[in-house]
């Protein structure tokens, strides 16, 4: 199989490129002291800053934050909390403000007579009120517009049986002229 070389080689090449693309990315080798990398790399492994890692799971139930570098964006943080804290407060507010003034003018209504749920119109509404159609003649008009309505329904109907009886007798005038004149044509052929 001559595929399977030109394969190996190909990955062969990709590795010894990656490989070349770490090593230029050092400018010289020989600045490199492999005691020092050796130390570095115990040193990482064996930190003191991170024992939990080697004596424990971890875990974020047990872990502890410190946010002391954290303090600006705490308080922009806590600014934020505090005005929607006022704005709920306005809300609830206002909304005690708006229940506490109902109360009272249901129980002022009470006081003066006025029943339960009922509403009088102001001045102004009364008097756009009073200047609209009345229910009742929009009401009775309408009973006489539907009478007018089934009446003029009715009256079409009839009008269009008569049109089409019309259209039948006059079908049947011209075809009677039509054989008559095909009779006396034929009579005048065979005279």
């Amino acid at each position: 199989m001559e595929g399977s070389p030109n394969s190996v080689n190909y990955s062969e090449n990709c590795l010894n490129q990656q490989m070349m693309a770490h090593l230029s990315d050092v400018d010289d080798i020989s600045d490199v002291d492999g005691e020092d990398v050796v130390k570095k790399l115990q040193n990482t492994i064996t930190s003191n800053s991170q024992p939990e890692y080697s004596t424990r799971r971890r875990s974020i139930f047990n872990t502890t934050l410190d946010l002391a570098d954290l303090g600006s964006v705490c308080n922009a943080t806590n600014v934020g909390i505090d005005a929607f804290v006022e704005r709920v407060a306005r809300e609830k507010q206002n909304w005690c403000n708006f229940v506490t003034r109902n109360i009272q003018m249901l129980k002022t209504s009470h006081a003066n007579g006025a029943e339960a749920g009922s509403y009088k119109p102001s001045m102004e509404q009364q008097a756009y009120l009073d200047q609209g159609p009345d229910l009742q003649n929009y009401v009775r008009g309408f009973g006489t517009f539907m009478s007018d309505a089934c009446v003029f329904m009715a009256e079409t109907e009839q009008m269009q049986e008569r049109l089409e009886d019309l259209k039948d007798c006059c079908q049947f005038h011209i075809n009677e002229m039509q054989r008559n004149k095909a009779a006396e044509t034929l009579a005048g052929i065979k005279d």
